[in-house]
């Protein structure tokens, strides 16, 4: 029983630092990111924009 509520305890610390991880280490969008949401961006203006045939 021990070895199990260990093993569950290591398991949730392994989990948990993860998460810390992930979530320290999420920085703002790189440039790639950015000009990639920029260039939706105005492919769906440019969609909107088109008449309708």
């Amino acid at each position: 029983m021990d070895s199990e509520v260990v093993t569950l305890g290591v398991l949730a610390i392994v989990v948990a630092g993860g998460w810390l991880i992930d979530v320290l280490s999420h920085r703002s969008p790189s440039p790639l990111q950015r000009q990639m949401v920029n260039q939706i961006k105005k492919s769906a203006d440019t969609i909107r924009g088109a008449s309708l045939r």
